[in-house]
């Protein structure tokens, strides 16, 4: 597994490895373990921080595919250098060399073959406060690393409260859907409503009314769904027009109103059965890849394509993630989108303005 992270609004010292180890978890968003992230570097001097991978470690046999797809990657999109780390795969020998030689020296050969320079290659077991780090090249090279929580990536995603999570597991756990029991019974309602529950009212207007209450809701910090209200918010989203809508609330990421859809796209996403689920994970997907959280927008995309495989916007916003294009990139297009007409998605005047 993969992720991949566009040049992001975090940026962090690319002269210093323990700094750079450090602030790992904040550029994805989790602690990575048994990983190798990739940090590209563009510009004069390979100093201006590109593109962030991780992925997991190769078995044996592997390293070369493994390798290759990273430099691929990086070499698509334009960087010409780059920091290779390892976390976790092993313990260092009784001469302190860092394990997973064989692969880092592997992804440095095919680097090198596409003209990518490896500026650091190093090592830690685990990212916290006072572990040893090594380096792959250099013998004399490591210390210990200086406490994540005091480097500048922690500042600036904590300051825009964003949540740093302890590992990709705790970060998936954040969608898994209520009891069974719960979504039977709602996949039951829905089955046997085939029409729009706003008798002698415009579908799209109800169903927009419908998600501008939940969002006030939401922004009161109440994210309690109802049966009826599950239905009702899966009809409003199953409605091109209202999805579309929906899709404009992640610009600008920082608003009152964008951060308030999240939370509510995350609760329905869990709260809906499938394939309704999906249009909330998409909804939710768009918006972490808006404020460029690519690890939470992939998990979100590959259980959209779970419940519903044909799912459109999924795919395109799937194209997008492989094709790396950068959160700021995708957030103007859905701001030159706003004059295109849909119907306004918005909190309620009790509720503020966002």
């Amino acid at each position: 597994m993969t992720t991949s992270t566009p040049t992001g609004r975090t940026k962090v010292d690319l002269t210093d490895p323990a700094d750079l180890l450090a602030a790992i978890p904040y550029l994805l968003g989790f602690h990575p373990e048994d990983s190798v992230v990739v940090l590209g570097l563009r510009g004069p001097g390979r100093m201006q921080q590109g593109l962030v991978m991780r992925a997991d470690l190769p078995p044996p046999g592997l390293e070369h595919d493994g390798a290759r797809d990273l430099a691929v990657r990086l070499a698509v999109t334009g960087h010409t250098g780059a920091t290779v780390a390892v976390i976790g795969g092993g313990t260092a020998n009784k001469a302190g060399r860092p394990p997973r030689r064989r692969f880092v020296r592997r992804l440095e050969a095919v680097l090198a073959e596409y003209e990518i320079s490896p500026k650091h290659s190093v090592w830690a077991p685990r990212i916290a406060a006072g572990v040893r780090w090594g380096c792959y090249r250099e013998k004399t090279c490591g210390g210990l690393l200086p406490d994540p929580r005091d480097s500048v990536a922690a500042a600036v995603v904590t300051g825009a409260g964003q949540i740093t999570h302890a590992s990709r597991d705790e970060l998936e756990g954040l969608f898994d859907p209520v009891a069974p029991e719960t979504l039977a019974r709602r996949a039951d309602l829905l089955t046997r409503m085939a029409d729009p529950p706003w008798r002698g009212r415009d579908p799209v207007q109800a169903g927009v009314a419908e998600v501008n209450a939940a969002l006030t809701r939401a922004d009161g910090g109440d994210l309690a769904i109802t049966d009826d209200q599950a239905v009702r918010l899966a009809w409003a989203l199953s409605l091109v027009e209202v999805r579309d809508a929906c899709v404009l609330t992640a610009a600008p990421a920082d608003s009152r109103l964008a951060r308030a859809a999240e939370d509510l796209w995350l609760t329905l996403a869990r709260e809906l059965p499938a394939p309704e689920m999906a249009e909330a994970l998409v909804l939710k997907a768009h918006a972490a890849y808006v404020r460029g959280d690519l690890a939470t927008a992939g998990i979100a995309l590959a259980r959209a394509t779970e419940a519903d495989p044909d799912h459109g916007l999924a795919r395109l916003l799937t194209a997008a993630l492989h094709a790396m294009v950068e959160p700021s990139e995708l957030s103007g297009a859905v701001l030159r989108q706003r004059a295109g007409g849909p119907p306004e998605i918005g909190l309620r005047r009790s509720g503020g303005t966002g």
